[in-house]
């Protein structure tokens, strides 16, 4: 552990390099009183004859004050000072704040439902690929195939739906053919579109 002496010694050596330890400053004593005695020695101050100026330069300041007090007051005493009027004054109705203007409620915007497949409504073959819809002359798998839709073929709705064999069914009209054709999957895969009127 280093002696008090060493402690003063060290801080005065990092104030004389410009280096500060913080935890040094903090805890020892003597060190901190040598890094502060080199800082107020090495610090910029006034010298003497700077204090004598700025004090000759307050004495001029002040009697130059006197100086116009002793100019501008007599002036300013010897002015009639006007005695205050009471005038009576009509009370003034308070101004009425304005109505506010009531801010246009939102207009809902109507909702459109999607369009859904219903009797008289027109659907679209969709998730054939390649291959086409099978129109049959009854609802049912084992049913006769009358005619083969390609995608992108628009139908109009008949009748419907009926569940058959896993799947839903609706007669439909293409062309001048109506039958029957499965509308989805019994895993949900849609082989007719509604479409929007």
């Amino acid at each position: 552990m280093p002696t008090t002496s060493e402690m003063y010694e060290r801080g005065a050596a990092d104030a004389e390099r410009g280096e500060f330890n913080p935890f040094y400053y903090q805890h020892y004593y003597y060190y901190r009183q040598g890094y502060d005695s080199v800082r107020r020695r090495n610090r910029p101050g006034i010298n003497r004859v700077g204090i004598l100026l700025i004090s000759g330069i307050g004495v001029v300041v002040l009697v130059a004050l006197v100086w116009l007090i002793g100019r501008i007051g007599p002036a300013v005493v010897a002015q009639p000072v006007a005695s205050p009027t009471t005038v009576a004054t009509t009370p003034q109705p308070s101004p009425i704040p304005p109505t506010p203007t009531p801010l246009p409620s939102p207009t809902p915007i109507p909702t459109v439902a999607p369009p859904t497949l219903q009797v008289g409504g027109r659907a679209v073959v969709v998730n054939v690929g390649e291959a086409a819809l099978r129109l049959r002359a009854s609802p049912g798998l084992t049913a006769r195939v009358i005619a083969r839709i390609p995608a992108g073929r628009e139908v109009v709705l008949l009748e419907g739906p009926i569940e058959v064999d896993g799947y839903t069914w609706w007669r439909v009209e293409v062309g001048s053919q109506s039958g029957w054709c499965a509308v989805a999957t019994p895993d949900g895969l849609t082989f007719l579109e509604p479409v929007a009127p």
